[in-house]
Formats: C-alpha cells, structure tokens, sequence
C-alpha cells in the first residue's frame, strides 16, 4: 500500500505539462527549511493500493506524465514502481512520462537496495539532493544550487529541455481529491506562511 498526504493534477509546477502528482507521506530526512515539515513524519494518512491509485490517475484525463514528491518517494519505493507500471498498463499510457524529487543523490540511488533502483529504472528524470537553506535560489524544478536535474532517458532529456526553458519559479494553490488546500511549487519566502494565516484566520 501506498501511503499518501495528496493527489492531484497539476500544470507545469510539477513538471512539464499536465501531471498527475503525488506526495507520498514521511520522509527519513532533516533539511533546516523545508518546505513539507508536515510530510516528514512516517504516519498513516492515506493508504492506498497502487492499482487504485493507478486507476485513479487514469480517470484524470489527458495526462504528460506523473510526478512523485513528499516526503521522499524513494521511502516507499516499491508501491510507487508497482504504481507506474500499473498506470502504464492503462489503455494510452504508456508514453506517460515519470519524474521524481528526492533528497539523496543520484550515486546514493544508483548503489542503493534493490527497491531504489527498480523505482530509478522506472524514472525519466530525477531532482535530486537535499535542499540545503544556505544554498537557496531560483532554479528550474528546484530550490537549492546543490540541486540536480538528472535524465535517466531520452524522454528525460526532453523533460529537462523543458524544465530549462521555462525557466524557475511558479507555484499553485490547490485542492486536492479530499478538498485539502495545497500550495505546492516554488513561492517566494513568507507565501506560505500567509497562506497558513488567511486559511486559519
């Protein structure tokens, strides 16, 4: 089962094109700063077999492909590769691009156990690293310079191209499949926090 804090579509913040994103819930990391505290913590909040959610994403409509955010989908690795190989499955899906944001390196995953490479080979393209506060800046797909954008396929090379020429920035609020509000993307500092204040003012 995967366990998830949300699910939804999402346009261009996530990647290029019309994605269907997941943020899966804990995560083994520390960074100062982050931007998800609240998906650090390995809690139950949605659990879901990949086939339903593969399903899921299918009823969504015209897709470009699936990101996997969090927490850190590399923690529940082997869900999320029985997830893309079930959506792939879908009548049409099968060109759906797939991109992950993870804060190990690449290296680390590539000479990680075997769930982290089955997941890696099922990637198109990784963000890769930590976020590291002291680091911070505006780039494509990313928050931090230490921060990697690694193709892993041709199409992953396309995606990068992408990413690239649109350049840094964006962010969207959300609602997702449960009608909880979402800020995902790349806010400028104190957006957030604005958020939080408007919603529980």
């Amino acid at each position: 089962m995967l366990n998830l804090a949300h699910a939804c579509v999402t346009e261009e913040i996530n990647g290029p094109g019309r994605r269907f994103t997941l943020w899966v819930q804990g995560c083994p990391g520390t960074c100062p700063g982050c931007f998800n505290p609240g998906l650090r913590p390995f809690e139950p909040r949605r659990l879901v077999a990949p086939a339903d959610l593969a399903a899921e994403a299918a009823a969504a409509g015209l897709l470009d492909g699936v990101s996997l955010s969090g927490g850190e989908p590399f923690a529940q690795a082997t869900p999320l590769a029985a997830f893309l190989d079930a959506l792939r499955a879908q009548p049409g899906a099968g060109l759906l691009t797939a991109l992950a944001f993870t804060g190990y390196d690449h290296p680390a995953l590539a000479a990680g156990p075997a769930p982290w490479q089955e997941l890696l080979a099922r990637l198109d393209l990784l963000v890769a690293g930590p976020y590291v506060a002291a680091e911070a800046a505006a780039l494509p797909l990313r928050s931090s310079a230490n921060q990697r954008l690694v193709a892993l396929t041709p199409a992953g090379e396309a995606l990068k191209r992408r990413a690239e020429a649109r350049g840094p920035g964006g962010f969207q609020v959300l609602l997702d499949a449960r009608g909880e509000v979402l800020l995902t993307g790349f806010p400028p500092p104190g957006v957030a926090e604005k958020l939080r204040g408007a919603l529980l003012g």
